[in-house]
């Protein structure tokens, strides 16, 4: 399967946002518990990861994306699909919940961000 392929079939989840087909994102938002990072895709370098990490590094800095199913969002980022990044809170990670009603979630899904500043 191609990645354009993948991409367009990608799972949707409620913890990453992709771009309509008409349009490609010229940045990447990371939204984090405790604040908000924006990425240009022009300071994209390279991404790797497998279906529990994702690491994506950027001229400036390294994000570093744990949870389950990311196979999905590994696809979308190589074709630059995505352009939202949330991390969601603490209790919707613990119980596997998500939305205002606290449904069950049981597809792919993002349980921590990290952003490291390379030195």
């Amino acid at each position: 399967m191609s990645v354009l392929n993948a991409t367009e079939s990608a799972i949707e989840s409620p913890d990453w946002q992709l771009s309509t087909k008409e349009s490609t994102p010229v940045s990447l938002v990371v939204q984090q518990r405790a604040g908000v990072h924006i990425f240009p895709w022009m300071r994209f370098v390279w991404a790797e990861g497998n279906n529990n990490t994702v690491k994506l590094a950027f001229a400036s800095h390294m994000v570093t994306v744990n949870g389950q199913g990311l196979a999905a969002l590994l696809a979308a980022v190589a074709a630059h699909g995505v352009f939202r990044l949330i991390e969601p809170s603490e209790r919707e990670a613990q119980f596997g919940v998500r939305g205002s009603r606290a449904n069950k979630y049981t597809g792919p899904s993002i349980e921590s961000i990290t952003v490291e500043l390379f030195k």
